[in-house]
């Protein structure tokens, strides 16, 4: 690679290095991508998903135990994640704690 002593370069000098590094970077980008996607073709057309379902994966939550419980109706539980529901709300305003909540383990 060429050295070039950028402090011996005038202003029309630097400014057309500059330009010519910008458009350099943006080829080198170009090329990357086309071989990121080369490799993402190849990958399409030897798994048996399609494009739109790769892109559209999501990762899957694990299912997390409720750890509250409603005193008046156990069909009502929270897990603690989240925004805390309303009947939470409700039992606290009436004095009832969040330990009092809790289901035992």
């Amino acid at each position: 690679m060429t050295e070039i002593n950028i402090a011996e370069l005038s202003v029309d000098q630097l400014n057309k290095l500059k330009a010519d590094i910008e458009v350099a970077s943006q080829q080198r980008r170009q090329t990357e991508l086309m071989e990121v996607r080369a490799q993402l073709d190849d990958l399409i057309d030897n798994s048996p998903f399609t494009l739109d379902e790769v892109l559209e994966a999501r990762k899957l939550r694990k299912p997390v135990a409720p750890k509250y419980r409603h005193p008046d109706d156990e069909s009502m539980t929270w897990t603690g994640r989240g925004r805390r529901p309303r009947w939470v709300d409700e039992c606290l305003d009436n004095g009832i704690s969040m330990d009092d909540l809790a289901i035992a383990a």
